[in-house]
C-alpha cells in the first residue's frame, strides 16, 4: 500500500494564520481561495495525504476540485464535504473565488463529542458517509449549518467560561444533529454502502473490539475470531482506516480509561484492574505513553 504522509492539526495551523482555535484540538476556518493554501492552480502542486483530524468543508462560493480515495469531485456553492481520516485526499484546484467554512476536529476533542447513540456510530453510518463524501444542499440548509457554525463560534470565545470545552463539544454535537437531519433527508439519493469483504471484516473487528477490549489486548485474539492472520488483519486496518490493529486496540483501551478515570468512585488501581493490566505500574507506563500524563494527572485536569 502507498506510504502517504500523515498531516496532523498541529501542521494544519501552521498553515492556516487566520482561525479561530480552541485549545490547538479543535479550530474554524473562513477559507478562501485567493490564500496561500489556495495560490496554485498546477496539480503537482498537491500531493496524496491522509489527514488525522476529521475535516468538514461548507462551501459557499466558487470551486474546488479533488480526490478521495482517487475518486474525482468537483465541490461547487451549497457543497458539504465530509473528510474523514481514513480518506486518502488529494487536491486538484482550488480557484481564486472560493470561499467557504473549514471545520477541524482532532481525536481528542471528537473522544468528548460521543452523543451515547450507538446507531449514530454504526459501521454502516460510517461507510454510508465515507461512500458519499460530498453533499449538494438547499440554499436554506446552508444557512443553517452556518448559523450553527456561529454558535460554536460564539461558545469558542467564552474564555472564562468554567465549562467552555464541554459548551464548545455541545455546540458541535448539535452541529452534527443539523448535519445528520440534512443526511437524512437526503437519504433515497446516497449511495448504498454495499461492504466489501475487507469491510465487513472491519465492521466485525469494531463489534469484537467493543466487546472485548477491556480484556482483550492481543491482535491474536481478534484475528483469531475473524479466522484470518494477524498481518492481513493489520493489513485490512491499515488500507481502510490509516490505523494498524494494535493502534486501534491502544485507542479503544485509552478512550475506555479515560471513561474509568473519571468515575470518581474508582481508584487507579481498580481502573488497571477492570482494564485487565497486570498491575497499577504497567497501567500507568501504558496511560502516560499515549497520553503524555498519568492516570492521577488526568483525573485531576
Amino acid at each position: 500500500m502507498e506510504k502517504l504522509p500523515i498531516i496532523e492539526l498541529a501542521e494544519l495551523n501552521k498553515s492556516i494564520t487566520t482561525r479561530d482555535s480552541f485549545q490547538d484540538i479543535f479550530s474554524i476556518v473562513d477559507f478562501d481561495g485567493s490564500s496561500e493554501i489556495g495560490e496554485s492552480d498546477a496539480p503537482e502542486h498537491y500531493v496524496p495525504m491522509r489527514l488525522d483530524v476529521l475535516l468538514m468543508v461548507l462551501a459557499l462560493e466558487g470551486t474546488t476540485e479533488l480526490r478521495l480515495d482517487y475518486i474525482p469531485y468537483t465541490i461547487g456553492p451549497n457543497c458539504f464535504v465530509t473528510i474523514m481520516p481514513t480518506h486518502t485526499l488529494q487536491l486538484s484546484r482550488i480557484s481564486k473565488d472560493f470561499k467557504g467554512r473549514l471545520i477541524i476536529a482532532s481525536r481528542e476533542f471528537l473522544d468528548g463529542c460521543n452523543p451515547g447513540n450507538n446507531r449514530t456510530h454504526s459501521v454502516a453510518n460510517y461507510m454510508e458517509i465515507r461512500k458519499n463524501p460530498c453533499t449538494e444542499l438547499e440554499p436554506e440548509e446552508t444557512a443553517k449549518l452556518e448559523s450553527c457554525i456561529r454558535v460554536i463560534r460564539e461558545k469558542m470565545k467564552e474564555r472564562t467560561h468554567f465549562f467552555q470545552k464541554e459548551v464548545v463539544q455541545n455546540a458541535f454535537i448539535g452541529f452534527l444533529l443539523e448535519v445528520a437531519n440534512i443526511f437524512m433527508s437526503k437519504k433515497d439519493r446516497l449511495v448504498k454502502p454495499t461492504l466489501s469483504r475487507k469491510e465487513e471484516l472491519f465492521e466485525q473487528f469494531l463489534q469484537l473490539l467493543f466487546e472485548h477490549c477491556k480484556e482483550q489486548h492481543v491482535v491474536t485474539f481478534y484475528a483469531e475470531k475473524l479466522f484470518i492472520t494477524p498481518q492481513y488483519l493489520s493489513l485490512i486496518l491499515k488500507e481502510l482506516t490509516g490505523k494498524s490493529a494494535n493502534k486501534w486496540i491502544d485507542d479503544a483501551l485509552i478512550v475506555e480509561a479515560k471513561i474509568l478515570l473519571k468515575a470518581p468512585q474508582a481508584t487507579v488501581q481498580q481502573v488497571a484492574d477492570i482494564l485487565h493490566f497486570s498491575d497499577q505500574s504497567t497501567f500507568g507506563k501504558f496511560f502516560k505513553k499515549h497520553m503524555g500524563i498519568s492516570p492521577m494527572e488526568y483525573r485531576k485536569s
